[in-house]
């Protein structure tokens, strides 16, 4: 970790040109926090950031502008010490009376970086100017005052206000891995939320494709390894599962003497699995690029869009239009319908009916929308598919503390 902190034993060029802003009046300490060219928490905009459970909508909002202005900030060199070991060590050991600075004051000057706003809201709470600190905040700003709190040390004199922050924000955690759900990885690890943290990191495993990035936030490499290790074993689990259904189809362990259903699903199946690189060769650990969310989506879309319907009995198989406003996504993922036959039917072409084999095929017929909706082996073999997404509830997430209440990460 480098120095976010230094003393600057010469006038800092940037001490007359930023805004000034009192948080003591009777301050002995300038704390300087200099103009940045830096963007905060950066994703990489070349590739699409979103991984859920069906294809994302639209992607999380941008960075904010890359330039940011300076700020002097008049502020106690003993709130500082008692509040932060980080600047106690600093104020001890790293200041002298040839440190200061005409105006009488030690000056002190942050690295480039940190957000003018953040810090001094968060030094507003280290003075106990309570009536100066936000009831809400958006969670841009919470994961900036994260970084200060988790750099300086800060966590005892803002836990109080980090639990009302995160209260007023935790009802819209992202779905999907995308920016703002490592944002909310940082900051509930920072802020100690052992509920949010373990939201959050469930959600990674299941979203994303890979080691998650960081942003460039000091996020533990502990965190990211464990997250990459329940991914890893989770698609390694669905991925099974998929093979298993292939060759119980292949070898006509499930075979449908009647209609041949078995040859059709597994053509269809291994299409749309070899499209999205799911069979041929069958991926291995540590399963590079591939998401347990992009397994579940590949398999949800392998009968529509053909443009030849097919009914079986079962449920709709279909996910319906109904989004939730985080990701666009509906979190009801299945649609119930009744069949033509007054048994509820499985319609994996968005309820479009049509022949299952081309139209010189005598079989199946179609029967009011809906074909012959018998109930064969490999039919119910499909069916079983429908259960891959349950395997994401045996995904336990990150436990902040272990059962001795220490902290895990």
């Amino acid at each position: 970790m480098s120095d976010s902190l230094h003393v600057v034993v010469v006038p800092s060029p940037f001490a007359s040109l930023a805004s000034l802003y009192e948080v003591d009046p009777d301050a002995d300490t300038l704390l300087i926090v200099p103009p940045s060219s830096q963007k905060f928490a950066p994703w990489d905009v070349a590739t699409p950031p979103q991984h859920s459970r069906v294809s994302a909508v639209h992607s999380t909002a941008a960075a904010p502008p890359a330039s940011r202005p300076g700020l002097r900030i008049k502020v106690s060199s003993k709130h500082l010490a008692l509040s932060s070991k980080i600047f106690r060590n600093k104020l001890q050991y790293g200041a002298s009376k040839a440190a200061r600075q005409p105006d009488g004051r030690l000056h002190l000057q942050l690295a480039e970086g940190f957000d003018p706003k953040a810090v001094s809201i968060v030094l507003n709470t280290v003075h106990g100017r309570g009536s100066k600190v936000p009831k809400s905040i958006d969670l841009e700003t919470l994961a900036q005052i994260a970084l200060f709190v988790d750099r300086f040390q800060l966590f005892d004199a803002v836990e109080v206000y980090g639990d009302r922050w995160i209260s007023k924000l935790e009802g819209n955690l992202p779905d999907a891995y995308n920016r703002d759900l490592i944002l909310w990885i940082y900051i509930s690890h920072v802020f100690r939320n052992a509920e949010v943290f373990k939201a959050v990191s469930r959600t990674a495993v299941a979203g994303s494709d890979g080691p998650i990035k960081t942003l460039g936030l000091p996020i533990r490499e502990r965190i990211i390894r464990n997250i990459d290790e329940q991914r890893q074993a989770l698609v390694s689990e669905a991925i099974a599962v998929l093979h298993t259904t292939l060759d119980k189809l292949t070898s006509g362990t499930a075979a449908c003497t009647k209609y041949h259903c078995d040859s059709f699903l597994l053509g269809e199946l291994i299409k749309t699995l070899h499209t999205s690189r799911l069979v041929w060769p069958r991926p291995e650990k540590p399963f590079d690029g591939i998401s347990f969310y992009s397994v579940v989506r590949a398999v949800s879309g392998t009968f529509q869009s053909k443009g030849r319907g097919l009914a079986v009995s079962g449920d709709l198989w279909s996910y319906p239009g109904v989004t939730n406003g985080v990701n666009g996504i509906s979190k009801d993922k299945y649609h119930h319908s009744a069949g033509g036959n007054g048994r509820s039917s499985r319609v994996l072409n968005g309820g479009k009916g049509g022949p299952i084999t081309p139209e010189a095929s005598p079989e199946p017929v179609s029967r009011g929308g809906y074909f012959d909706t018998h109930a064969c082996d490999a039919r119910r073999l499909v069916w079983g598919l429908d259960d891959l997404d349950a395997l994401e509830d045996k995904v336990d997430g990150l436990e902040l503390e272990g059962g001795l209440g220490y902290r895990n990460f």
